[in-house]
């Protein structure tokens, strides 16, 4: 046995598993394979974009068809319109508060695609919402 850190056990080949649920051999590992594929690049492009962009980024959670990210409160999600743009959509109100997602994307990638951004804050019902993003709510 060797005391180095690094050295594996037994042969190492440079192979990873695939694991099989992943396996290509059927249709659906073919489609799970593409979907951990895509949520991988998503997140990726969207770190891309925070990495020269300062807004709010507490919570983030890739999925293959679009990032998600949560924000503390109304005016984080005012630094993200400011900053990025997008149309905001407003939820039912359950127990006082209502749930505010902006949807906005990156930056369009050399093929043409932009990843989908929606970025969510809870907001209470009596609380004050500036006009800018009054103006952004979807109707």
């Amino acid at each position: 046995m060797s005391t180095q850190p690094t050295d594996f056990p037994g042969q190492f080949t440079g192979h990873a598993p695939v694991p099989l649920h992943l396996a290509p051999h059927d249709d659906d590992g073919v489609r799970a394979a593409r979907q951990v594929r895509q949520q991988t690049y998503n997140a990726r492009e969207v770190e891309i974009l925070l990495n020269y962009t300062v807004v709010p980024h507490p919570v983030i959670e890739a999925t293959p068809e679009f990032v998600s990210v949560v924000v503390a409160d109304i005016d984080d999600l005012g630094a993200w319109l400011y900053e990025r743009g997008g149309d905001v959509r407003i939820g039912p109100e359950f127990m006082g508060v209502r749930p505010y997602i902006l949807v906005t994307h990156t930056d369009a990638a050399r093929d043409g695609s932009r990843v989908e951004i929606r970025v969510t804050c809870a907001v209470p019902v009596d609380a004050g919402v500036t006009p800018e993003i009054v103006a952004a709510v979807v109707r």
